[in-house]
């Protein structure tokens, strides 16, 4: 059986400019495992200049978000350079060969910035969020596929199996979040249920125009380079969202909210405080 036989090429960089020739899923023994969150998928360094993020959790949309956000803007991605998947045991693994960028996350460079940085990235990001707010939507919130969107409360909860596909107006967004909220809290929040029912179609509220969203903007998805220039990456849970949603799962994975971080978020991207509070409320109940 051929090399080629074992996975699937769902997608292969056509450029020319690959500096190297594309490694593949049987070329991960002995490659340099870098760290990563536990129990998400795993990260290897490939001749030193690609990167593999491979894993049963991880789907070609990721990639194909990042090959969209690179043809539509000038916003910093790693490059994809391709994209397999094979049946390995119970599972389907995706494999996503990209760019390795040499750098340091903002996360770990943060504390020891001064202001000025500081608000230097925070402007730098805001360019690259507005070119984001500013793509032509298609009619929808969800992915870019036109599937539902990519955020855990459309994927990982009870219900999620029901919608098959995205949601043609922010009421079904939010008429999507009640049922999915009464299906996870169950008869114990009944009450509650009914409460929300009422109010969040009220207060999760923008104009209605769907708007292409990072949806895990945290100091751990910036890259600063060597060069200093900034890199945004972690792109699979990009969808088309309500305008608020960018600040408000930013506002959400803050964490313990022990330094200025959310000065940056703020100068980054607008600011909806009150949708903000309701979604987080939500997401901590789910």
């Amino acid at each position: 059986m051929s090399e080629a036989a074992l996975y699937d090429i769902l997608f292969i960089d056509q450029s020319q400019n690959c500096p190297a020739p594309l490694p593949t899923p049987n070329d991960i023994d002995g490659s340099e495992v870098l760290p990563n969150r536990p129990g998400s998928a795993r990260l290897v360094r490939i001749q030193q200049r690609f990167i593999m993020k491979f894993g049963a959790h991880v789907r070609p949309i990721e990639a194909q978000n990042m090959l969209y956000v690179a043809k539509s803007t000038t916003v910093p991605v790693p490059k994809v350079y391709a994209i397999y998947q094979r049946r390995e045991k119970q599972s389907t693994v995706t494999y996503i060969v990209m760019q390795y960028v040499q750098g340091t996350t903002l996360m770990d460079l943060w504390g020891s910035l001064d202001r000025a940085r500081k608000t230097s990235i925070a402007k730098t990001l805001r360019a690259y969020f507005d070119q984001l707010r500013q793509l032509e939507h298609p009619g929808y919130f969800g992915n870019i596929n036109g599937g539902p969107p990519l955020d855990d409360i459309f994927s990982a909860t009870q219900g999620a199996n029901e919608i098959k596909g995205s949601f043609a107006t922010e009421d079904e967004l939010v008429d999507w979040i009640i049922r999915i909220y009464s299906l996870e809290i169950g008869e114990r929040a009944a009450h509650k249920a009914r409460y929300y029912q009422h109010v969040l179609p009220t207060v999760l509220r923008s104009d209605g125009t769907p708007t292409f969203t990072h949806n895990d903007f945290q100091r751990k998805n910036v890259i600063v380079r060597d060069d200093g220039a900034l890199v945004i990456v972690d792109w699979e849970f990009s969808s088309w969202y309500p305008v608020y949603w960018e600040y408000s799962t930013a506002t959400f994975a803050n964490g313990l909210w022990d330094d200025d971080w959310h000065e940056c978020v703020r100068i980054a991207l607008d600011e909806y405080p009150n949708q903000s509070l309701w979604l987080s409320t939500i997401k901590l109940e789910i």
